[in-house]
């Protein structure tokens, strides 16, 4: 699964929602970075080193980032930021060092994905247009209805292949999950060829490891060997890329959904790859064609993420993923020449932070991008309203409605990492008269008996924000997985009659002054301007 897409992410988010009822019931891929022949470093034999501050980064971010790490006892086993071709920054924790083989877990999808590509630029493949079907002439095919002859390759690389795949709805544990299924068969290539379609293909995306699978064996019938010895003549042994283990999904197949075993300076050197270009070394070795296409979104997933062959694509300036399981991944973000990898055992019921701190750290670290790449701003339904582009967004209709309007809505911004932080807006048609503390009481005097019990409310304060005093409730919140506190206050917009309710919660343990501080911040740019 897409791990970033993790379960106890899903809850937390789940759990959280309950803040858009304080004011809901109160009436395509960035193109790599051209870089001359000259001036790029191939880490075919080593990579070159530096210091961050020598790349435009700087390292006391980074240490703070680390500091987090050691302070939340997170389970991240290594961290590398490669820039300009630069090893700048490489951590290990948790007894593993740089010659540590790491279970990669899906992120060996984007390196079947890669095999596939090459296999087309080398001929092997005509194109992503084949059918399935096509490479397995010999085999009975179960279900084999029109749809399931449609599907393509490309079908395959996007998940987009209509088959009735339950992996990450269902827990892995449970008698009807796919993948679970998979793995107890003794030919994993005609399970996945039997199962029954539910949509026509193209229609819409869901999370399949069995494409993966697919696509592996694909590889094979094209060319004729085996998958990780087509890997290591075409892909690992020209990037440099040494020692690794491939696990087999049965006796005759290797586990090219999730199998591989390496170290972290050999996972970058795929995202290096992709960062520029599909070339190496002289070597153009995936097409250009192929490298836009397979960082596109092609689908999108949750939220704001999107998928493309097998890579993710994440919200923020054109930074694409390989991830997975238990937080492992290969970050490509082309405006930044940066590379950076993370390996990791962050178990499914807690915090995944490494979007987060790639964002918040990382990119913040680098001293020379444009303001884009760390602040966005919200304006929608009569309101802007500024946040960090580490913040993810989700908007929600008001009570009630189907969808949001200019009348009533919420919008979230929340960092699921660490420090967890959510800053919410909610709004309805003002009803002028009422004292602010009126509104608060009766929004959650609204609740039922359990979202009332997940809240606590503490002393009120008053604070200005922008020469407005704003009369403000401290407040927590039970979770599943985490409590969290902070402060929900009130604010009208006399252009709109409109109400706004804002809220800032944190899972840190501020003082009182740090959180007003962070309130402050969140809010200070929230402006009105309802269209008449």
């Amino acid at each position: 699964m897409k791990e970033g897409f993790n379960m106890s992410k899903k809850r937390l988010w789940t759990n959280i929602l309950i803040l858009f009822l304080l004011g809901v019931n109160v009436g395509a891929c960035v193109s790599p970075r051209q870089s001359t022949e000259n001036e790029t470093l191939w880490p075919t034999e080593a990579w070159a080193q530096s210091s961050p501050e020598e790349q435009g980064m700087d390292s006391a971010k980074l240490n703070e980032m680390m500091a987090m790490i050691d302070d939340r006892g997170a389970p991240i086993d290594s961290v590398l930021i490669i820039r300009n071709g630069h090893i700048v920054f490489e951590q290990y924790r948790n007894g593993y060092d740089q010659q540590s083989r790491h279970h990669i877990q899906s992120v060996t999808k984007s390196f079947t994905s890669t095999l596939v590509g090459i296999a087309i630029k080398e001929g092997f493949i005509e194109n992503v247009d084949q059918r399935l079907i096509d490479f397995y002439p010999d085999r009975t095919i179960a279900n084999l209805d029109p749809r399931k002859q449609n599907i393509t390759i490309e079908h395959l690389l996007t998940m987009s292949d209509g088959m009735d795949w339950h992996e990450v709805d269902l827990p892995y544990t449970h008698p009807d999950n796919s993948l679970g299924q998979m793995w107890k068969t003794d030919d994993v290539i005609q399970h996945v060829l039997d199962q029954p379609m539910l949509r026509d293909p193209g229609e819409a995306w869901n999370y399949n490891s069995g494409t993966s699978i697919l696509l592996g064996d694909i590889v094979e019938q094209a060319t004729g060997e085996s998958v990780l010895v087509f890997a290591r003549k075409y892909l690992f042994d020209p990037l440099g890329i040494g020692d690794i283990y491939w696990s087999m999904a049965d006796w005759n197949n290797y586990h090219t959904d999730g199998g591989l075993y390496m170290v972290p300076r050999d996972m970058a050197r795929l995202g290096y790859l992709m960062l520029k270009g599909g070339l190496w070394d002289g070597v153009q070795m995936l097409s250009p064609d192929w490298l836009s296409e397979a960082t596109m979104a092609h689908y999108q997933t949750h939220g704001t993420y999107g998928y493309g062959y097998q890579w993710w694509m994440l919200p923020v300036s054109g930074i694409f993923a390989a991830t997975g399981h238990y937080d492992q991944a290969i970050y490509v973000v082309p405006d930044a020449d940066l590379v950076v990898v993370f390996t990791a055992n962050v178990p499914d019921e807690a915090i995944h932070p490494e979007d987060g701190m790639l964002i918040r750290y990382i990119l913040g670290a680098c001293e020379d991008l444009p303001a884009e790449f760390s602040h966005q701003t919200y304006s929608n339904h009569g309101f802007s309203i500024e946040h960090g582009t580490e913040y993810g967004v989700l908007e929600q209709p008001g009570d009630g409605r189907d969808e949001q309007s200019n009348g009533s809505g919420a919008v979230q911004f929340h960092f699921i990492s660490y420090p967890v932080e959510i800053i919410n807006v909610s709004w309805d048609e003002a009803t002028f008269g009422m004292k602010p503390g009126d509104v608060l009481e009766n929004a959650f005097a609204s609740m039922d008996d359990q979202e009332r019990r997940a809240i606590e409310l503490g002393d009120t304060v008053t604070i200005t924000i922008n020469n407005k005093d704003l009369y403000a409730q401290n407040i927590t919140l039970a979770t599943e997985l985490i409590p969290l506190s902070g402060l929900v206050s009130v604010w009208e917009c006399a252009q709109g009659d409109r109400r706004y309710v804002i809220s800032y919660l944190t899972d840190a343990e501020h003082t009182t002054s740090e959180r007003y501080t962070r309130f402050k911040e969140a809010f200070e740019s929230l402006t009105c301007d309802v269209p008449t």
